[in-house]
């Protein structure tokens, strides 16, 4: 296939290997302004280079990249794409929505890695700019690899490590009822994953495993952090203790509470960390295990996890991201449908005192995903499956 891939962060960098591994025609886009970090070690070097964990994949360590296939110009990725992949921050959508609109053809798909509530920003975009073309859009909850740029810590600038491919991963399609069309082309594009089809796009961003985990140990391991503890891993043994993993679960609660009122599926955290495969002794990998239910501490206790350095600031996307878009939208939702949630207000609160920012003003609220707060439940779910109320 004919891939365009937005934005050469570490997401970008290892899907635009792996699927260049893979034979398909890909293309990797990122914007001027920081081109020269994102572009020029891939030109530099070659191509790009993967140590860590390829299961699944079976990628090599090293992937030549046609410098043609780099460009600073949107135009050149969308163009003749069969599907676009918007792999920057959940705070990029709405930018990048607009500088798509323009170039998009009938018949592509569009999916968002990351962080779901992408297909809801790009439709409310397209609508607002009369954009009329016959598009597929569709997002998942995380990134299919749970993946780091690794120059921080003196490895040449191409180099990425994957820590572990996210098996599993959860596709929401919007309108849910074109699904189809963007699932089976995500199934050529990772042909050894399983993936599960999301009820709706409101799946994928509920089951959002970054503003779960990341917020806690963050506020609760601050002072470390801003002193850029050179020791410090967000989900080391120091860091996530006990009573941290007590406030994700609180979260988790939460999330259970909204996705039940959704009616949507719902698997507890730690269920959802043997789902995608990331605590090696139980998870998926480990076969007449699939069923073993870990406590939520130990599952989150594994290898390809704790293996995660920093972040050494505050100010970085396990705050400014995992809170605005994805704690804000959990209370938004929440305000929706009638059910509490303090915990996430109260981590909304408490980092907007440490940034010195109006999380509230700047998150991604249901009416910025295109809802009216408004709908009943049934207009809701009519909304989110046929794409109209």
């Amino acid at each position: 296939m004919k891939v365009g891939i937005i934005g050469a962060g570490a997401g970008g960098y290892a899907c635009t290997a792996y699927f260049t591994y893979l034979g398909h025609d890909v293309t990797l886009y990122n914007r001027k302004l920081d081109a020269d970090v994102a572009l020029k070690p891939i030109e530099k070097f070659g191509g790009i280079s993967i140590i860590g964990n390829r299961a699944l994949t079976n990628i090599p360590d090293f992937v030549p990249i046609d410098k043609n296939k780099l460009t600073t110009d949107i135009k050149k990725a969308v163009e003749g794409a069969d599907i676009i992949l918007n792999i920057t921050p959940a705070s990029g959508h709405e930018f990048y929505a607009k500088e798509v609109a323009p170039y998009v053809e009938d018949g592509q798909v569009i999916t968002c890695y990351g962080k779901g509530g992408g297909a809801l920003t790009y439709a409310r975009v397209f609508r607002e700019l009369g954009v009329d073309k016959d598009v597929y859009l569709s997002d998942t909850n995380t990134l299919p690899f749970g993946v780091s740029k690794m120059g921080f810590l003196g490895f040449d600038p191409n180099v990425i490590r994957i820590e572990a491919p996210t098996n599993n991963f959860i596709l929401g399609g919007f309108p849910s009822k074109d699904l189809d069309k963007a699932y089976n082309l995500q199934k050529k594009l990772f042909p050894n994953y399983s993936i599960r089809r999301g009820k709706n796009v409101l799946e994928t961003l509920l089951v959002d495993y970054n503003a779960l985990t990341h917020p806690p140990p963050m506020i609760c391991n601050a002072g470390r952090i801003e002193a850029g503890d050179r020791s410090f891993h967000l989900f080391g043994r120091d860091a996530l203790t006990p009573a941290v993993v007590e406030m994700i679960n609180a979260l988790d609660l939460e999330r259970k509470a909204l996705s039940e009122k959704l009616s949507i599926p719902y698997h507890s955290l730690a269920e959802e960390v043997l789902i995608v495969g990331w605590n090696p002794p139980y998870g998926m990998y480990a076969k007449g295990k699939e069923d073993k239910v870990l406590p939520l501490y130990e599952a989150l206790h594994t290898e390809y996890l704790e293996v995660c350095e920093g972040p050494f600031s505050l100010g970085v996307r396990q705050f400014t991201e995992d809170v605005p878009h994805g704690l804000v939208t959990y209370s938004s939702l929440g305000d929706m449908l009638g059910v509490e949630t303090p915990v996430s207000d109260a981590i909304v609160n408490l980092t907007g005192a440490m940034l010195k920012t109006d999380f509230w003003a700047v998150g991604r609220t249901v009416e910025k995903l295109g809802i009216n707060p408004k709908w009943s439940l049934d207009e809701l779910n009519k909304f989110l499956d046929e794409g109209h109320v």
